[in-house]
């Protein structure tokens, strides 16, 4: 049976969902109510530890080409797009000539291995700085629309 809610005062729907055999609290469990942006802020971190990693230009770098014309550049692209799938991948930005990017990790080695697993990294495209992330105010980043 399908229930359509409609703008009339609450009394009305609870009559309706009492007649239902379902009492007030199914009224509660059938509309929902979209998260809060404070709760999510909130919400519990997955396990794990962050680290920061400053991605720069390698020996390898061709300065006569742009970025996405460097060789294994598709197939590092490929490769943040699978950590950040996987949910490792916390964040990434670009600035200046560097690019950006948190991991979570058990370890250091293991954030490390995540990193050499890199084409453009084993290809020495791109070097990278790893350093643990300590988060002392996690504020909020939003992503910007993209540009046209």
């Amino acid at each position: 049976m399908k229930i359509t809610f409609h703008p009339r005062p609450l009394a009305v729907a609870q009559i309706a969902c009492l007649g239902l055999g379902m009492g007030t609290l199914g009224l509660a469990q059938t509309q929902h109510t979209p998260p809060s942006p404070l709760a999510a802020a909130s919400a519990p971190v997955p396990a794990g530890n962050l680290y920061a990693v400053e991605i720069k230009t390698g020996p390898a770098w061709d300065a006569s080409k742009p970025a996405q014309e460097q060789a294994h550049f598709r197939e590092h692209s490929v490769n943040l797009r699978r950590l950040r799938e996987s949910g490792v991948l916390v964040m990434g930005a670009r600035y200046a000539d560097k690019g950006l990017v948190v991991l979570r990790a058990a370890t250091e080695a293991e954030a490390h291995a995540m990193m050499q697993a890199d084409p453009s990294i084993e290809a020495r495209v791109f070097a990278y700085e790893l350093h643990e992330f300590r988060v002392f105010y996690s504020g909020s980043v939003a992503t910007p629309a993209r540009r046209p």
